[in-house]
């Protein structure tokens, strides 16, 4: 069992680097600056530097009291280059450039330990230290650094080190307990469901999906010819004898019964289906892809992404299933049939093996709140 994640992962550093972090694209709008004479409003703002709160708006004008960098304001209305904010209930002026947007509280995971400073800068104080994958709660951002609050503390940190969570609160509704596909809304969710439900529906059944002739051949006990010095070896006929006997092993060797090898082999069939027909671009670099509606929808796809397509697929095909990977290079599926939890190589993990995919995996309920596999 450990071979086999090791392996999978280990593919996923040649065949998944697609998911290496790269910089959020930094914040350049970070000066409010209105053309007009006065505008009014309550946005939230956060103090870029030190600066001074004056009475009217002149740095000649009466200091009503300092603020540090990193402050939480209100921003009430902006004259020039100038914003009126108030501040723990007190109200006065100070210079837009010294003001950013404060973000909508979210939720996301530091990919790596870092150090979380009191500026945007290595060289700030270190205010703590983040382990990897913990929850930090993001609230801002200037450039390529992000603020956010961990354990009562608040920090900067490279933007580059957060990644979207996988599972969003903000989905309610699900069909399958609480398998969300990777998405980011309820509309994604439903918009994903439908697709693939009615293609399901319409073609799941149909004998395109079936065994081929060639597998019901070599079922009869027809085999190919492996001789590779004989002219025969390159044939169309006998490649295909050969692929389906490469098809079947789970069956011959006993790691799957008829029944099950029979389901698998048709939800694969289906599962390629829907790639071809929804066809997506690998993307590398773009960690935000996580989902399926990345692929089905915005055309683009990586190891996680496609795993949340297969992920559905075999939910509406009846086969348990859950994604297991590191969170950074890989993804892949695991599913659950009779004979038990299965990975890419067709064998039944043991109970060992189950209790250690609980217990290491990073990832392994991102679709399934709080659900561990169970033996």
């Amino acid at each position: 069992m450990r071979q086999l994640l090791k392996a999978s992962i280990s593919f996923g550093l040649i065949g998944c680097l697609i998911l290496s972090p790269i910089e959020f694209v930094p914040v350049t709008n970070l000066i409010i600056q209105a053309k007009s004479a006065s505008t009014t409003g309550t946005a939230e703002r956060v103090t870029t530097e030190y600066t001074k709160v004056y009475a009217s708006r002149s740095k000649k004008a009466k200091v009503i009291l300092p603020l540090t960098f990193g402050t939480t304001v209100y921003q009430n209305a902006t004259s020039g280059s100038w914003t009126k904010i108030t501040y723990k209930g007190r109200t006065g002026w100070v210079p837009s450039d010294t003001l950013m947007p404060s973000l909508i509280s979210t939720e996301y995971l530091v990919n790596r330990t870092t150090d979380l400073y009191a500026t945007w800068s290595t060289k700030g104080k270190r205010v703590t230290t983040v382990r990897s994958w913990s929850r930090v709660v993001k609230t801002g951002e200037y450039g390529k650094w992000s603020r956010v609050r961990v354990g009562g503390k608040t920090g900067w940190l490279p933007s580059s080190y957060l990644r979207a969570p996988y599972s969003n609160n903000r989905i309610t509704r699900t069909v399958y307990g609480s398998h969300t596909y990777g998405v980011d809304t309820q509309a994604e969710y439903d918009a994903v469901y439908k697709r693939v439900k009615a293609e399901f529906d319409a073609k799941y059944d149909s004998a395109e999906f079936g065994f081929s002739e060639y597998i019901f051949r070599v079922l009869d006990g027809e085999r190919g010819n492996r001789d590779s010095s004989d002219p025969e070896y390159r044939t169309p006929n006998n490649g295909g004898l050969l692929m389906a006997e490469m098809a079947l092993e789970p069956y011959f060797d006993g790691s799957m019964s008829m029944k099950t090898y029979e389901k698998m082999y048709r939800t694969d069939n289906f599962l390629r289906y829907i790639h071809s027909k929804y066809k997506s671009t690998g993307v590398e670099g773009d960690k935000k892809l996580k989902s399926a509606y990345d692929v089905l929808f915005r055309g683009k796809s990586d190891c996680d992404s496609k795993e949340q397509v297969k992920s559905l697929v075999y939910d509406l095909a009846g086969i348990d299933n859950v994604v297991v990977g590191d969170g950074v290079t890989h993804a892949i599926l695991l599913f659950k049939v009779d004979e038990g939890w299965m990975g890419t190589n067709y064998k039944a993990f043991t109970k060992s093996d189950v209790n250690q995919l609980n217990s290491t995996n990073v990832y392994l309920s991102y679709t399934q709140k709080g659900t561990r596999m169970s033996y």
